[in-house]
Formats: structure tokens, C-alpha cells, sequence
């Protein structure tokens, strides 16, 4: 007989040095076929197994097992059932290692910096356990190659002493980091001008009244003068209106419909464009700017209210409101009112209900009143579970308001 590996081997030693194993399951039946001068055949009736599992057990291949199988095999080792067990566990192991298709830095990064519930909450991702899948639709979704390329927004919001964070800080990261991508992808060649905003201004109310190309006028005239606005749906763990944010040292505004109403596009624009005008330096030393409801940070609640003040005054002062509440049934008066103060009759019903929130009636009238916004956020508006890649969205939106 050749020698082997088995020749000079003990087999009490083999049976005492399990706990370091070095041998396989099959290794250790081998060499006690040898010991006992027994062919494979014949262990297989004392046994009372198939070859076919037999060695299905013994080359970790047979996923299934009847118990009584192990215990026989155990017997005609001398090994304990525990030990048999183990044995034939670390040969499934190694057959059927899991070998995930993202690497382990990835899936660490991943949840890291992002809210996997909220985003499966929100369509973005199918399967929170999915990381290959996790890291194809955020890398679609910010228009990256790689999750590593995904640098998220430096803590320092302006207006924000630091003191707190939001509960929803990971999500809120995210929508910022797609709305820069979008502004790096369009990259507006023009300088901001300040004084043509000013002189802009009085003008913007207006086009309110023109609910198929008022917004559009006003998002290209900004640009020309060198801000940049698009419009980016929130998520529903979010509360947000808009955000300003300094990309390349130029305002850079997005706004969102909110709570679904044609007024709040307009409230969201003129709330950001109050932060361009009166807090542009600190918004470009802190990098971005987020008007949403969630802050308990008195320094940004100051500044929110400030801005919140100018722009529902400049829309539709609340002496205005004050002034056609009891006829805001009317719709010719109401129609007549809106066009002798340059703005949509929709602002107006939207307003008296914000003014008499615990009044349902007012909410129903003004979503009556208020316009279908399907057709005109059709070139922005994107399904957070679908969505356009990044270069395909710019190029659109450059047709349209960017050119």
C-alpha cells in the first residue's frame, strides 16, 4: 500500500484534536475504513445508507439529511453526534458559502449614510437586505457609478447654530446631494446679479396669473441672472418647501409643491429668492440653506419666520385676506380681486384656508380651486422609485429653461 497523509496517524489522537480541526469529515471515515480494513461497501449496509448520501454527507453536498443518517455515521466513527454534526456543517459552509456581490465596505457605507426604511418606505429601493440592488438605485438616483462616490453635505446648514440635528438627517442629505448634482450638471454660465433681482422683483407676482408659462418665464429670466431653480419632489420623511444652495459660488434654488398646491410652488420660490437677497454671504459660507418644518433650531425659526413674513405678504397680504373672507364664496368677486392685485385667484383660496386651518370647508375650496399642476411640472417631475438619471434630466430641463 502507498504511504499517505494517514499512515502515521492515530486515530484516538484524530478523534482528540477535533477541536482544531484539520481533517474533513470524509478524511476522518477514510482512515477509519483503513483501520478497519473495510471497504466502502461494506460500511455501507453497517451504516444503512445510500452511497449516494453517504457521500453527500461526507462531501458537504447533501443539504438535506435524515438525523439517523449522522447518528449511524457517528457510531462507526466514535465520534459524538455533536461532533459529526459539526463536522458536516463546516463542509455545507464550504460548498454553500454565502459570497455577497458587493464587498463589505460598501454595505457598511451604505448603512452609514443612508435611511434604507425611509428610502423602501418611499419607493426608492425594493429590499433593505438587497445591497447590490440598494447601491444600483441610489447610484441611478444621484448619477454616480460607485456608492463611494457619494459625499454628503457638510453639517453646516446656514442659519443653524449646530445644536441639534434633524431625525431625518441621512434622507435629507440624500435629496440635497441629488439637487447638486442636478446644479453641477447644469452649471450655470452666468454671474449672479443682485441688483437685477431687486429690480426683477416686483414683477415675479404677476406671472403668477399665467399658470401654463408664468413659472417658466420667471425660472428662466433667474437664470440669466445667474440663479439656477428647478423643482425636486420631497420624500414623505421629510417636510420640506425648498432649499438654497450655493453651487459655484451662485444661488442655487429648489422647490418643491409641498403639500400640492399651485400657491405653495409660488411661496417656496419667493421665500428661497428672500434668502438670496438678505442672507446670500452666510448661505455661501455654510454651503446650503433648507426651509422645512422639522427644525427646533431657534436661529433657523427666526430667519424661517422672516422669510415666511415677506413672502406671504408680498403674495397675498393677510389684510387682503382679511378684507374678502366673507366673500370668498364668490367667484367673480374673488376673480375680479385676484386680477386687480396681480395674482392667481388660486393664492387667494389657499391662503384664507392656511388663515382658518380648522375649517375643512375652506381646504376643499381652495383644492377646488386650485390648478391641475400635472402639466406643468411635467419637464421636473420625476418618480423617486424611477428616476431620470441626472445628465438625461439637464438635458431636458436646457431645452426648455437653461439656454
Amino acid at each position: 500500500m502507498r504511504n499517505n497523509e494517514f499512515d502515521n496517524l492515530n486515530f484516538d489522537e484524530l478523534i482528540n484534536d477535533l477541536i482544531r480541526p484539520k481533517f474533513s469529515l470524509k478524511d476522518i471515515y477514510m482512515k477509519r475504513l483503513e483501520e478497519l480494513k473495510m471497504s466502502t461497501t461494506t460500511s455501507l449496509d453497517i451504516l444503512q445508507i445510500q452511497h449516494r448520501t453517504l457521500h453527500g454527507i461526507l462531501d458537504g453536498t447533501q443539504k438535506k439529511v435524515d438525523f439517523t443518517a449522522l447518528l449511524n455515521l457517528s457510531n462507526f466513527l466514535k465520534l459524538s453526534k455533536e461532533e459529526v454534526f459539526s463536522l458536516y456543517i463546516d463542509e455545507l459552509k464550504r460548498n454553500y458559502a454565502y459570497e455577497p456581490s458587493i464587498n463589505p465596505e460598501k454595505i457598511t457605507f451604505i448603512k452609514q449614510y443612508f435611511d434604507l426604511i425611509a428610502l423602501k418606505k418611499d419607493g426608492v429601493i425594493d429590499d433593505i437586505n438587497d445591497f447590490e440592488e440598494i447601491e444600483t438605485k441610489i447610484c441611478s438616483v444621484l448619477g454616480i457609478s460607485t456608492i463611494f462616490e457619494y459625499s454628503p453635505p457638510k453639517k453646516e446648514a446656514a442659519f443653524s447654530s449646530g445644536k441639534t440635528n434633524p431625525k431625518n438627517e441621512l434622507t435629507r442629505d440624500l435629496w440635497i446631494q441629488r439637487a447638486k448634482r442636478t446644479f453641477d450638471e447644469i452649471n450655470n454660465p452666468h454671474d449672479y446679479k443682485r441688483n437685477e433681482l431687486i429690480q426683477f422683483f416686483p414683477d415675479i407676482r404677476w406671472h403668477s396669473t399665467n399658470v401654463e408659462k408664468g413659472l417658466d418665464y420667471v425660472i428662466k429670466s433667474l437664470y440669466k441672472m445667474g440663479i439656477t431653480v428647478i423643482y425636486q419632489p420631497s420624500l414623505s420623511s421629510l417636510h420640506l418647501r425648498g432649499a438654497t444652495l450655493s453651487v459655484n459660488k451662485k444661488p442655487c434654488i429648489v422647490i418643491t409643491d409641498y403639500v400640492g398646491f399651485y400657491a405653495t410652488l409660488w411661496f417656496a420660490l419667493i421665500h428661497e429668492l428672500f434668502h438670496v437677497i438678505f442672507d446670500w454671504e452666510e448661505i455661501q459660507s455654510k454651503r446650503y440653506h433648507i426651509s422645512d418644518d422639522d427644525s427646533e433650531d431657534l436661529g433657523i425659526l427666526e430667519k424661517e419666520n422672516e422669510a415666511n413674513e415677506f413672502a406671504r405678504e408680498y403674495l397675498f397680504a393677510k389684510k387682503k385676506s382679511k378684507e374678502i373672507k366673507a366673500r370668498i364664496y364668490e367667484p367673480d368677486f374673488i376673480s375680479s380681486y385676484a386680477k386687480n392685485h396681480n395674482v392667481h385667484p388660486s393664492l387667494i383660496y389657499t391662503f384664507n384656508a392656511y388663515d382658518s386651518s380648522k375649517n375643512k370647508n375652506f381646504w376643499a375650496l381652495a383644492r377646488k380651486k386650485n390648478p391641475n399642476l400635472k402639466s406643468l411640472l411635467t419637464v421636473f417631475k420625476y418618480n423617486w422609485n424611477k428616476p431620470k438619471p441626472v445628465i438625461d434630466l439637464v438635458k431636458t430641463l436646457r431645452l426648455k429653461y437653461y439656454n
